[in-house]
């Protein structure tokens, strides 16, 4: 059977969006300048137009063994400007998307491709995206795994990080691949006395021979999460009832429409052929009054 499909009255919500982008590093402007600084090899951090996950540009990371910068081997981009250190009390969103392809070498040992370095000399980022073996995690200074995810090879991953950057207060939020997978996790996102900024490449460990490409694309900072990940942010409409909101599980009524009438399924009245309402006519009130004939009806045969 099918349920008569009443009409409500919906009310429309609409949201403005934020327009509070602080920072774009999304490498649209065809070079590196929307970064503060490079940290390696400017030849093997090179703006591509293929692959993209949006936009004309991606950004091409190639690291060898022996790619020696900063004590590590790496090359990578930094938004290290005075003007986006993080610092205690910060609150901000990021986006971003990365892709390993298909023979991105993964040995059970640590690279870290997205991070939020801290300011003082020595030991892991409070906060870093990592490569270990066959897994993509987000860890705390390269030990505490706060997330983890099996490694995907030739597809573009969507990361959406929310931070409140703290050494006592601190938590993260995470989206990957459009999915949210930690809420308000808590961890200390700074180092006491500290300030951290962003990097994003391969930093790895040296002992991986084998050469490794990756790419990143997009990325963007806000202050909420419609900033950096409007699709996100936007409410979703709810499900429509099967059948277009006619065909519903059995034990109801449906508007007939080539009478205008009411067809009672399993009853004695098969039709009332007069005062039914057009299909569809939006009009609550007139199927109210039909219905209420139609009860009308029933109860005069029965006497």
């Amino acid at each position: 059977m099918r349920l008569l499909a009443l009409p409500v009255l919906a009310l429309a919500f609409s949201t403005a969006a934020s327009a509070d982008v602080l920072w774009r590093g999304d490498y649209e402007t065809g070079d590196l300048s929307q970064w503060a600084h490079i940290d390696g090899r400017p030849d093997r951090l090179t703006v591509v137009q293929s692959p993209v996950r949006q936009g004309k540009y991606a950004l091409r990371v190639e690291l060898h063994q022996g790619d020696f910068s900063s004590s590590g081997t790496r090359n990578e981009v930094e938004n290290s400007s005075s003007q986006w250190n993080e610092v205690e009390g910060n609150d901000k969103w990021y986006a971003w998307s990365t892709m390993f392809p298909s023979d991105f070498p993964a040995p059970n040992t640590w690279q870290v491709f997205t991070q939020w370095h801290h300011s003082g000399c020595c030991g892991s980022p409070p906060v870093e995206f990592d490569v270990y073996g066959e897994t993509i995690q987000l860890a705390h200074k390269g030990s505490t795994i706060l997330w983890n995810t099996p490694l995907v090879r030739g597809v573009w991953h969507d990361f959406v990080v929310h931070v409140h950057w703290s050494s006592t207060s601190g938590f993260v939020d995470l989206y990957y691949d459009g999915t949210k997978v930690l809420d308000h996790m808590p961890v200390q996102t700074l180092n006491p006395g500290e300030y951290t900024y962003m990097k994003q490449g391969l930093y790895r460990d040296a002992s991986i021979s084998q050469v490794a490409v990756v790419y990143h694309d997009g990325m963007v900072m806000g202050t909420s999460l419609a900033d950096v990940a409007p699709a996100l942010a936007a409410p979703q409409p709810p499900p429509a009832p099967p059948g277009g909101g006619t065909d519903l599980p059995d034990g109801g009524t449906s508007v007939d429409p080539t009478d205008g009438g009411i067809a009672v399924k399993g009853s004695s009245m098969d039709q009332i052929p007069s005062g039914g309402c057009a299909h569809g006519s939006g009009n609550a009130l007139c199927v109210i009054g039909v219905l209420a004939g139609a009860l009308f009806v029933l109860r005069r045969r029965r006497r």
